[in-house]
């Protein structure tokens, strides 16, 4: 009986008894660090400690999640946004024909993991009088010439629960940091426990759960952006695991990825098929014509698969920006985490072939 394969990982109940780290990974040992229950708040308080006003505008990426966009609207701020290139990288020549006087900010997000050149864009926006706001959401634990995801941006957030199997939680690191959540910490014991059921359900239960989970509720796009209260802050229970991190993630992320690119590179888009050497893959990405159909059949084997922002902020009009749409229409994400086996990724590559009737 294989165990279901869901994209992010579930807490282990060993969890509790791993020592505490020395020191744990950045920015979290840093004293200007801020952590809140999701990264969409960091951002709504790091712009305002930053001193960006209603009425100023950030460069945002056409292709983005919806989240951030609307934690920019929810701080008064307006977007123009940028297609960027092919391998969306934003595009200087782009940007130049973007730029007016109430433009403050440049949004860079590092996507699924893959570092940008925020060395580059540090240094086009120092030259443009801008704020670089880096948003590492799904890029935490990865590096670029030596340097953490984040750590040249004015204002930088980190989706922490999307790296380790953990409740909540979202960091901040801003050039003027914030207070803090002003909200009461909750414990967060119910989201643990279930968590540990969710592992676990992934170590001994039938794929039917993954099919019964995987794709069955409706999407509600209003829902899964909305900023909620940004006061809320982080559980106990995520703080305690995160003084617990386990070994390695970066390095077995990448493993992960490496051995579903081998046997899938065919459907990688461009951008993602070369693992950088500090990366730590957020998931991984295919691009198929039907994504709902691969939905269903990997749900039938197991296999949690998931549309990558298949809807964009209502504030972006259709037809805007017709690359970003190619790639919200097309590209899905599949499991890359640090708990996958060899096994587990030949299953995971061998059903999206079985699906597509592709054979690499």
């Amino acid at each position: 009986m294989s165990r279901p394969l869901r994209l992010l990982p579930a807490p282990s109940p060993l969890a509790h008894v791993r020592r505490p780290a020395r020191r744990p990974p950045y920015p979290l040992a840093h004293p200007d660090c801020r952590l809140y229950a999701r990264a969409r708040h960091g951002l709504w308080h790091g712009v305002r400690a930053l001193g960006l006003r209603p009425g100023d505008e950030v460069l945002v990426p056409a292709y983005h999640h919806g989240s951030e966009v609307e934690a920019l609207a929810r701080a008064g701020l307006g977007r123009r946004y940028y297609a960027g290139t092919p391998a969306l990288e934003p595009d200087e020549a782009e940007l130049a024909g973007l730029l007016g006087e109430r433009v403050r900010a440049l949004h860079l997000t590092h996507y699924l993991g893959f570092p940008q050149d925020a060395g580059r864009w540090r240094r086009w926006c120092d030259a443009h009088g801008l704020l670089l706001l880096e948003d590492a959401a799904q890029a935490w634990l990865s590096e670029r010439d030596g340097l953490p995801a984040g750590a040249l941006g004015d204002c930088a957030i980190w989706c922490l629960y999307k790296t380790l199997p953990l409740p909540d939680g979202g960091a901040l690191m801003c050039r003027r940091p914030p207070t803090g959540p002003a909200g009461a910490p909750r414990w967060g014991l119910t989201s643990l426990a279930r968590g540990h059921a969710g592992w676990l359900a992934g170590h001994w239960a039938a794929p039917g759960r993954v099919r019964r989970a995987a794709g069955t509720e409706p999407y509600d796009a209003a829902e899964d952006f909305a900023l909620g209260d940004p006061e809320t802050a982080v559980t106990r229970t995520t703080r305690w695991l995160l003084a617990r991190p386990e070994a390695d993630v970066a390095a077995r992320r990448r493993r992960s990825y490496a051995r579903l690119l081998e046997r899938l590179a065919p459907f990688v888009p461009e951008p993602f098929r070369r693992v950088p050497e500090g990366a730590s893959p957020f998931a991984f990405p295919v691009a198929v014509d039907d994504t709902a159909a691969l939905r269903g059949a990997l749900a039938a084997r197991g296999v949690e698969v998931v549309d990558l922002w298949r809807v964009a902020h209502p504030s972006l009009a259709a037809g805007a920006v017709p690359a970003a749409e190619r790639l919200r229409a097309t590209v899905a994400v599949l499991p890359a985490h640090q708990d996958l086996g060899a096994a587990d990724t030949t299953r995971i590559a061998d059903a999206v072939r079985a699906a597509t009737r592709r054979r690499p």
